[in-house]
Order: structure tokens, then sequence, then C-alpha cells
């Protein structure tokens, strides 16, 4: 099997474990002070701290070690982003990813990161060809978590109904 790894920044390395880890509900694989990862199918994830800013003085730059975002917001994703779902606000195309979830766990994280204040973009889970909920990770990169396995017609309890 081929494993993809992903190599992230933060700027605070102790949300984004709380949010990864225990609201999303990803099982640590390495958990260090200044990092930690974690593997989801073939994916393996590393997140690090972002370093501070720092002076160069041989080239006469400043370099910051905070997350780089390139825009704000909500960034494009496929299924609902200029998709099936007319939206309230306009998206962004930026870095953003999907975590698909079992139908249990994809409850359970919904209801985690929304009691936790997490901005999400829908009041609810949405059906876009799959139960999409997208929220942003304590950097305000745009997470959809998704659960692809209940079907549209489901009496999900604790998803939208149409």
């Amino acid at each position: 099997m081929l494993t993809w790894f992903a190599y992230e920044f933060t700027d605070d390395i102790t949300a984004s474990r709380a949010f990864y880890l225990d609201l999303i509900g990803m099982e640590a694989v390495w958990d260090e002070e200044d990092s930690f990862a974690f593997v989801h199918g073939s994916v393996q994830v590393l997140f690090s701290q972002a370093g501070p800013q720092f002076h160069d003085d041989e080239h006469g730059e400043t370099a910051r070690g905070h997350v780089a975002h390139c825009a704000t917001g909500w960034a494009f994703q496929p299924g609902w982003g200029h998709g099936q779902v007319p939206l309230e606000q306009e998206t962004a195309r930026m870095r953003s990813s999907s975590i698909a979830l079992s139908p249990d766990q994809f409850l359970k994280a919904v209801q985690r990161v929304s009691d936790a204040g997490f901005p999400h973009h829908f009041d609810e889970p949405r059906w876009v060809a799959y139960w999409s909920f997208p929220v942003q990770d304590p950097d305000g990169t745009t997470v959809e978590l998704t659960d692809s396995t209940t079907g549209e017609d489901a009496r999900h309890p604790g998803l939208a109904q149409r």
C-alpha cells in the first residue's frame, strides 16, 4: 500500500492537537511537545508548531515563522463550494482538506466541533452527494468532515432531513 505523507504547520500546536485528535477523533501515531501525527487510510499527516519570527541579517529580510495563509474565509470544495449547494458566502481557491469518517465518527465529530465553537459553513450537515460538514480548524483552514456511507434518504439521527 502506498502512503501519502503530508507535513502541516500550525500557529498553535496545542489547539490543533485538540482539534484533530480530541474533537475529530484521529488517533495519534506520533505525539511530541511541538508536533503530532495521525494516519487516516493511506495518509499520514504531521503537524508541527510554526516557529517565531526571525530576522536574517545576511540577506536583510524578515522571515515569518507563522502559518502563511494566501486567503481567508472558506476554501473551494467541489461538492459544495460552487457545486451542488447554493452558498451564502463565496469560497476561495486555497488549501483545504476533507476527512472521510464512518457515520458514527462523523456524527460525534460534528457534535464536538460545534459544541467547541469552531466556525462551520453549514448550520448542520448537508447532503452534497455525501454528507458534508465544513469546519475551520484553529488556523482557519477549511476541513470538510464527510460521511459517504450513509445514504441521502437514510433516517440518520442528527443529520439534516429534507
